[in-house]
């Protein structure tokens, strides 16, 4: 498609190459008589490796074969993709657009061209540490560099002025050594430059320029770095060995003293870049000046001269090439703004820069890096770098200052100095070539600057006028097929392209384990797969439907399944041993993905629910310090809103005559309760929902769940989930925690360290603030830890009393274990939750039936496998793609009967045997689960972060409950019929309430 474009759209009328008003005699008439090329050919000998894509210098064979016949059959073989890619620069720089418009054509034909490169390095070194360039400029440099056949982009990447890289681990080095926020290249960025120059055949090298060069880090490391603001700097300049006196742990401007320590800092450094599987490179002062010993395998960059070239090939070094006086193409400008503050007027009249004059373009072509080299070291020039230092270039200029004067440097690296007679090629036949390339570069967005007027093109392009030259011609297809055939052409195209994909997948999930069993489906495409999970999610039957998905054509269980909605492969399972991988010992291999990132970004943002690898682990990070011990086991949030709860229990149950006891939907008024908590915890300051029922942000809390649910269920038919009341809610969300936020921002750090440090008024918020004065990383964190905070707790205690409602005998065991360990009156202590041994059980029961969240998904990050799945038996490994989705369910595995087995009934011997779905607290006391099959908090480095806070607020809210209340009445059965309705949203919650009576204790209590 590139080529296309290339080709039809970014293609130009050459008027500039021709004699004046003698274009219609260069190109072919528009209604004579034509041969047109229909196809191009292309074939590939050799098979693709690592190192074609990150290759060392000469590992890859960049060569390729084109021939164009008068016949119109083109073709273009070659034995790496690389080699096709130059192939196919070639054939699109072989035609021009006609002017007419329709269609583009070459007067070379017939050709046949045979083509491979001098040398195996052709780069251009491009700073980006003096000024910062955009994402943006570097793509469009590195699709000019594959124009010109150069193979490597080298960045700049870091120098005294700035460091301009974001590096997670150490976010200082950026945040304060770039020249402001946002210039700087992130992960992503630098993903992006990575996927884009390979797939343009460049290969990316990053330079971290040192032991010189590195005043930047003093911003953020001032330990580290010697004579950083040290004047005069013509004495103390970072290169200059005077600079080791000021050193505290040299002290000597001797080389004999620094010496081994530079060759110290290079070994090390060597040995970590060889551990990445990378190759050092290195300046020519490392060999000549400082002469230390470097290892085979690093490739050493010459700029002073020919004969540094020279020495180094005599020493046997591998060399790059790229002498300052003839491929630095910022030389020239003159000194810059304010040099040395106008003290050395005399001295630097009249202000040239060091490396005056301009290298113009002849200048360029005119340098060998072979030149001074003997013939028997020759084979040690592995190629050069044309050099763009940015003192005085910038993102206004760039293109100007590189091209087209590169694209000389381009065609010496890759055709060599010499031609094939031994003699050096002509500047006179090189510069027709040269116009024409500047033409194509600014044809396809590189403002390359001229190279002569018009009237010289024009003058010296006297041999084609008068002349009528034979032309071989593309048409653009659509001028020139019917609707019906190209509809045909189309499809066939595109049937072509659907099955070769197919193909290649499927060889690639072979080769990495095969696949599962499909889940039955009946419509094509698995639509009524998408149809009924979003069915399934509105009517609370997920549980049903996946136990479906599940079972086989056969009625055989499979625990890992697969299906293709729309064309894309979805993966399911409930198997432990496929959710520890993906949790756990795979856990680098599996995460939430961009696509559940962009899913949920509006309600969760960049928070920790909602990202990877180190934006995940930095998250982790800020909120882990709010879930310590002392935190989690402060009681008296909790209290206070127990009280109201209790207060709202027996307002709410007050029968017409007056009595208590009487009915009432509890799990309503535990999820505003945990609000209520959440809310005094987080914010310091309860929203009081238990009071105020009507509360605006409770409902829109809760609208923005549903809706986002039915929006992740939809898959790729969630653009079409109506979204008015999603947003309403999210605004009113984003209002509410605004003025919070405001007031902790308004604290300066002092006063929030003081703030932190008393037990009065610490809360969630204030410690985040502490750390972080990012709004947005705020808002997004208290969002997520808010929605983890309330739903998680009041989930499982509307399941906890839903069940001890139908368990009266339970109700009474529990709360004798109450009376024993701590009475009636006191309220319990973090201690005395943990020592209460059945009413761990009884929640551990409610979490084994009722997980929190009960469906989950991660998102394949690599190519990778999953344990289970394959095979006839399904315990085979299955081959998982890059960014194919895992659906996981604990739910269901938790709910399996072959990992929880029956147990006899503990009252009564000669009842049926206890099921997996009986709620039997006792079955604690003997049976414990398996590794990773039972894991209501998930399992891995993602395990839930607040999963102490959590049971500890539903072990406390228990207890003061039980305290109060000695019977809990069960009004549930003429509701569901004691088939409980599993609404799962977000988290798993009773779907038509929980409606029960609380019965008070008539010794009393609390």
């Amino acid at each position: 498609m590139r080529t296309m474009d290339v080709l039809f759209k970014q293609n130009f009328v050459p008027w500039k190459l021709v004699a004046r008003n003698e274009l219609a005699n260069f190109e072919p008439e528009e209604h004579a008589k034509k041969q047109y090329i229909t196809n191009l050919a292309i074939t590939q000998t050799g098979t693709d490796n690592s190192s074609t894509f990150k290759p060392l210098a000469g590992q890859a064979d960049e060569s390729y074969n084109l021939t164009i016949g008068m016949d119109g059959i083109a073709k273009l073989s070659a034995v790496s993709s690389t080699g096709v890619l130059h192939g196919l620069q070639t054939f699109t720089q072989l035609f021009y657009k006609h002017s007419s418009g329709r269609g583009v054509y070459t007067n070379m034909a017939p050709i046949a061209i045979t083509d491979a490169p001098k040398f195996p390095h052709r780069g251009l070194n491009m700073d980006v540490a003096r000024n910062w360039f955009p994402v943006t400029d570097i793509m469009r440099t590195i699709d000019a560099l594959s124009m010109n056949k150069f193979n490597r982009l080298h960045i700049h990447m870091t120098d005294a002025q700035s460091w301009p890289l974001d590096i997670p681990s150490i976010p200082d080095l950026s945040k304060k050594g770039a020249f402001q926020t946002g210039l700087s290249y992130s992960p992503s960025d630098f993903k992006k430059i990575q996927t884009y120059a390979i797939e343009r055949g460049i290969e990316i090298i990053v330079e971290f320029d040192m032991p010189g060069h590195t005043t930047s880090i003093a911003y953020t490391y001032p330990e580290l770095i010697a004579g950083a603001d040290a004047k005069p700097w013509d004495t103390y300049y970072e290169v200059n060995k005077q600079v080791y006196l000021l050193d505290e742990t040299v002290k000597s401007n001797d080389t004999a003293i620094i010496g081994p320590l530079i060759q110290k800092l290079v070994d090390r450094n060597h040995d970590q870049i060889r551990k990445a599987g990378l190759a050092p490179i290195v300046w020519e002062e490392m060999a000549l000046e400082w002469n230390l010993t470097l290892g085979s395998d690093v490739l050493i960059q010459s700029w002073l001269s020919e004969a540094s070239v020279a020495a180094l090939t005599a020493k046997g070094h591998k060399v790059l090439a790229g002498n300052y006086n003839f491929w630095y193409l910022d030389c020239g400008k003159g000194q810059w703004l304010n040099f040395d503050n106008g003290r050395s007027f005399q001295q630097y009249y009249p202000f040239l820069d060091y490396c005056s004059p301009t290298k113009n373009w002849r200048l360029v072509y005119s340098y060998d890096p072979l030149g001074g080299v003997p013939a028997n070291e020759t084979h040690l020039v592995m190629g050069g770098e044309v050099h763009i230092w940015s003192e005085q270039t910038d993102p206004v200029n760039l293109d100007d200052m590189v091209w087209p004067r590169a694209s000389a440097a381009g065609e010496v690296l890759w055709s060599g100095r010499q031609d094939v007679s031994g003699q050096n090629r002509s500047q006179i036949t090189a510069a027709p070539r040269l116009a024409d390339m500047r033409e194509r570069m600014v044809s396809r967005g590189v403002l390359a600057g001229p190279v002569q007027m018009v009237f010289c093109t024009q003058s010296n392009a006297t041999e084609i006028a008068g002349t009528k030259t034979p032309a071989i011609m593309i048409e653009d297809i659509l001028t020139r097929v019917s609707p019906k055939t190209l509809i045909i052409a189309v499809v066939t195209i595109y049937s072509l392209i659907k099955i070769t994909t197919w193909i290649k997948t499927e060889r690639k999930i072979r080769a990495l384990g095969g696949h599962a069993k499909k889940v039955n489906t009946k419509f094509p495409l698995d639509l009524d797969l998408i149809a009924r999970a979003i069915k399934a999610t509105m009517s609370h039957k997920n549980l049903e439907t996946w136990n479906r998905w599940f079972t086989t054509s056969t009625g055989e269980k499979r625990y890992t399944m697969e299906a293709k909605p729309v064309g894309r492969r979805l993966v399911f399972t409930a198997d432990p041993e496929n959710i520890k991988a993906i949790l756990a010992t795979q856990f680098t291999d599996y995460g939430k993905g961009e696509p559940f990132h962009e899913e949920w970004s509006d309600f969760l943002g960049d928070s920790i629910f909602t990202t990877d690898l180190d934006q995940w682990h930095s998250s982790r990070q800020l909120i882990r310090p709010q879930f310590v011990k002392d935190r989690v086991s402060d009681l008296d949030v909790f209290e206070t809103h127990v009280q109201v709860l209790m207060k709202q229990i027996v307002e709410g149950g007050k029968r017409y005559d007056g009595t208590r006891g009487g009915e009432i939907d509890v799990s309503d008024l535990f999820f505003r309760y945990t609000l209520d908590a959440a809310t005094h915890f987080l914010l310091g300051r309860s929203v009081g929902s238990l009071e105020l029922p009507e509360q605006e942000f409770a409902e829109a809390f809760g609208e923005v769940q549903r809706v986002q649910n039915i929006i992740a269920r939809a898959g790729p038919l969630n653009p079409l989930v109506p979204r008015s009341s999603f947003h309403k809610g999210i605004k009113v969300i984003n209002e509410f925690v605004t003025p919070y936020i405001d007031q902790a921002l308004s604290l300066s750090p002092e006063e929030l360290a003081t703030k932190t440090k008393s037990e009065e008024g610490y809360t969630f918020l204030h410690a985040l603030a502490s750390f972080t004065r990012d709004r947005k990383v705020l808002r997004d964190q208290l969002v997520a830890v808010l929605l983890a905070g309330r739903d998680t707790t009041a989930s499982t205690l509307s399941w906890t009393f839903y069940e001890l409602a139908r368990h009266p005998e339970i109700v009474k065991k529990l709360r004798a274990e109450i009376v024993s360990q701590v009475g009636l009156d006191r309220p319990p202590t973090y201690a005395d939750l943990k020592g209460m041994k059945y009413l761990q059980n009884v929640m551990n029961e409610t979490l084994r039936l009722y997980p929190v969240v009960p469906f989950n998904v991660r998102l394949a990050l690599k190519d990778t496998t999953l344990p289970h799945g394959g095979g006839p038996d399904g315990l085979s490994p299955i081959g998982i793609l890059k960014d194919t989705p895992i659906g996981y369910s604990t739910l269901l595995m938790q709910r399996r009967a072959d990992l929880t087995p029956p147990m006899p009934h503990p009252t009564s011997p000669s009842s049926p045997p206890i099921t997996v779905l009986d709620f039997v607290p006792e079955r604690w006391q003997s049976w414990q689960p398996k590794p990773w099959t039972y894991i209501p908090f998930n399992g891995g480095p993602r395990i839930c972060i607040g999963q102490q806070f959590a049971l500890t607020e539903m072990g406390y809210t228990i207890v003061r409950l039980l305290q109060r209340f000695e019977k809990v009445e069960n009004f549930m059965g003429s509701v569901d019929g004691g088939d409980p309705c599993l609404k799962a949203e977000i988290v798993l919650q009773p779907g038509q309430g929980v409606r029960v009576g609380f019965v008070e204790s008539e010794k009393g209590g609390l």
